[in-house]
């Protein structure tokens, strides 16, 4: 009879224990490997991801809508830099010019009074360093004394600085500084390589200094407006490869604006596209696609597919394989969108992840404890 209730309390005592640690399990499941084998694998359809370096974070694919727009650092506007008469326009709108292409000739009576200033100054610049030249011979004879050296060449030092001053206005001009012939034509020269947009100027017109002659975009320098949800804005950085469909060229997102439109809440979004290539228009509406980030950064972060990650009492999870089976895991999740999520910790590149048919293994985790949602 002892020997009896000995046993009874020790299968008990047992039974105990083995519910304790099922109780255990099934608070905790992520501790444990689920038994699967390949044939189980490929019965149940499941299929796996190898976990590795993102090139293009959460908004990989990501597609949004954008109008193409000249940049003001692309936009190069002439102008007559004095007053004077239009002989003659040699370009058209929509023509490509070179840099240091001639774009317009004007007659300027202005620019011979700056000429016939500059030559005037040059004459007495000359006057001063003979005068100068003079008094120093004198001073070191003892004929004169300091003082009058010493304006002698301030004299010569204002000559040439007056000189200066006319010979730059005459370059910042476009004009001719050198030789003494007054010449009355200025020649108007793109800056830089471009496409003219504008010709706004016409033979024989009379224009004050500083009215414009003529727009000219510089070639391959383009800006992209876009817009955003402030969810699809939270998966972009500053830096991330926008593909443009007809360009081999990817633009550039520069700027995320911190502020949402009042009348539809979008995020408004800027990027450079920079490309000897001529497959975009100003005012075009184009589609791009996120392809990628450039950063160091993203580029070491690890991604995975949303649809690996399983839920589960305020925690991601994902089902890693093992030589045993699949173990869920606990993963610290980064941001997400377009179908991909950033992982923070919890794997690491080189880990296989199932990423299809996961009804089986969460219906086997759900078995093993507390159900998944």
């Amino acid at each position: 009879m002892l020997a009896l209730l000995r046993t009874t309390l020790g299968a008990a005592l047992f039974g105990s224990t083995s519910t304790m640690a099922g109780g255990a399990q099934a608070s905790s499941p992520a501790q444990a490997v689920i038994p699967w084998s390949a044939a189980q694998t490929q019965a149940a359809g499941i299929g796996t991801q190898v976990v590795g370096n993102s090139q293009g974070g959460a908004s990989a694919g990501l597609v949004l809508q954008g109008t193409v727009e000249l940049p003001p650092q692309a936009t190069e506007l002439l102008s007559t830099p004095v007053a004077g008469v239009v002989q003659q326009v040699l370009v058209a709108a929509g023509q490509k010019v070179k840099a240091g292409e001639a774009v317009a000739r004007l007659l300027s009576p202005e620019l011979l009074v700056w000429q016939r200033e500059l030559l005037q100054a040059q004459a007495q610049a000359r006057l001063a360093a003979t005068k100068l030249e003079r008094d120093e011979k004198l001073y070191a004879e003892g004929i004169i004394a300091g003082l009058r050296l010493q304006d002698s060449r301030t004299q010569n030092e204002l000559a040439q600085l007056a000189v200066r001053e006319r010979r730059q206005t005459l370059q910042m001009a476009g004009a001719s500084t050198s030789g003494d012939a007054l010449q009355p034509g200025l020649t108007l020269r793109a800056g830089a390589a471009g496409t003219v947009l504008e010709v706004t100027a016409t033979p024989g017109q009379r224009l004050d200094a500083g009215m414009p002659v003529a727009k000219v975009a510089r070639s391959g320098k383009l800006a992209i407006a876009l817009q955003a949800t402030p969810e699809q804005a939270q998966t972009l950085r500053t830096g991330d490869r926008l593909a443009i469909a007809g360009c081999d060229t990817a633009a550039t997102l520069v700027a995320i604006v911190p502020q949402v439109s009042a009348g539809n809440q979008a995020v408004q979004l800027r990027a450079d596209f920079t490309s000897a290539q001529d497959c975009l228009r100003v005012n075009q509406f184009v589609q791009v696609t996120v392809a990628g980030r450039t950063d160091a950064k993203a580029q070491g972060s690890l991604s995975i597919a949303a649809q690996a990650v399983v839920r589960h009492e305020g925690q991601a999870y994902v089902f890693v394989q093992t030589p045993k089976g699949f173990a869920p895991t606990v993963v610290v999740l980064g941001t997400e969108g377009a179908g991909q999520t950033l992982v923070r910790s919890g794997v690491k590149a080189g880990d296989v992840i199932a990423v299809h048919g996961l009804a089986a293994l969460k219906g086997a985790w759900q078995g093993m404890g507390s159900g998944a949602q």
